[in-house]
């Protein structure tokens, strides 16, 4: 009898053990998305302020290029190797590289120099609407109901905010951000069909390699080279925090925390990102906050959440609901 309470207490402490474990690494993992997002949050106004002193096409080489040591760290912390790209997933690297760091960074940086940077950080969220076009016009799929609903709030809230900043000279610049967005979808949606066969850190890594040479070819073709020489203390500290901050550490540091977290986590802690982007530049560059931008931001954000939280944590959100 004594034999069989010990085996049972033991069992109980493994599982407490285990369970223990499983938390720190959860804990771990919200801190590291925490962080990543306060790193890309902030990058908004950051690269708002750095094409002040930079061209668009400049400031994407400089940021993926500038980048590359931390992202190299990240690998050689992890792998214990310098990275590596596995041929298998060179396919994925290079379309990834083409649509969302070369095409959709550059149209981005290259829209932000004309409208608000907490406008940009919000409608480059509606990747949602571009991914269920994808998904029914290519892919013919029968999107569910609730997909549809949503898609169609976020819809109805990017509007709000085209109509609240449409000024005149914003509107080219406003569909720029939203064609880079369909461009990141279609990225997205790229990945999504691909199980990795190397690590998803070296892919970023290679992915940011491949858009930065390719930028900085195209910018010494069509933009003047910057006066590097001229740079004081603050023009280099604002493109260390875009480049190896923000970049680096904060693709870095979400890399790393995917893995700890389940996806409804994720979803929720990487929905602040627009939210730190726009309150950021409302702050730091004194942006004016736009009761309909807010609004329609809101609604963006909200079915961003609802649409990214599995099945089975809504049905208990609701429940708690219905219970109180």
């Amino acid at each position: 009898m004594a034999s069989l309470k010990s085996v049972r207490v033991i069992g109980f402490l493994k599982r407490m053990s285990s369970l223990s474990v499983a938390e720190k690494a959860q804990s771990k993992g919200i801190k590291m998305l925490l962080v990543a997002v306060l790193c890309l949050g902030l990058n908004w106004p950051g690269m708002k302020l750095g094409l002040e002193i930079v061209g668009p096409v400049w400031m994407v080489c400089l940021r993926f290029l500038l980048s590359l040591p931390v992202l190299a760290l990240f690998v050689l912390i992890t792998k214990k190797r310098l990275p590596v790209l596995n041929r298998k997933d060179r396919s994925v690297v290079f379309v990834v590289a083409f649509f969302q760091f070369i095409l959709s960074m550059g149209l981005i940086t290259v829209s932000l120099q004309y409208i608000p940077a907490g406008t940009a950080s919000i409608l480059i969220y509606t990747t949602p609407l571009w991914m269920l076009l994808i998904d029914t016009l290519w892919y013919r799929q029968r999107p569910p109901s609730k997909r549809l609903i949503l898609t169609g709030i976020s819809t109805i809230g990017c509007a709000m905010i085209l109509f609240a900043s449409g000024q005149p000279g914003a509107w080219l610049p406003l569909f720029g951000m939203l064609l880079a967005s369909a461009l990141w979808a279609v990225a997205i949606r790229r990945v999504s069909f691909h199980k990795w066969k190397g690590s998803v850190i070296e892919a970023v890594f290679w992915q940011f390699t491949i858009a930065g040479f390719a930028m900085l070819a195209i910018a010494l073709m069509v933009e003047p080279t910057p006066n590097f020489g001229a740079y004081d203390i603050s023009d280099w500290l604002l493109l260390a925090y875009i480049g190896p901050v923000a970049t680096g550490l904060g693709f870095g540091l979400m890399v790393a925390a995917g893995p700890k977290l389940p996806p409804d986590k994720i979803v929720l802690i990487s929905t602040l990102t627009p939210i730190v982007g726009y309150v950021s530049s409302v702050v730091l560059l004194k942006e004016t906050l736009l009761p309909m931008v807010m609004a329609g931001a809101i609604l963006m954000i909200a079915a961003l959440i609802v649409n990214g939280l599995p099945q089975s944590t809504l049905k208990k959100i609701l429940g708690k609901g219905h219970a109180k």
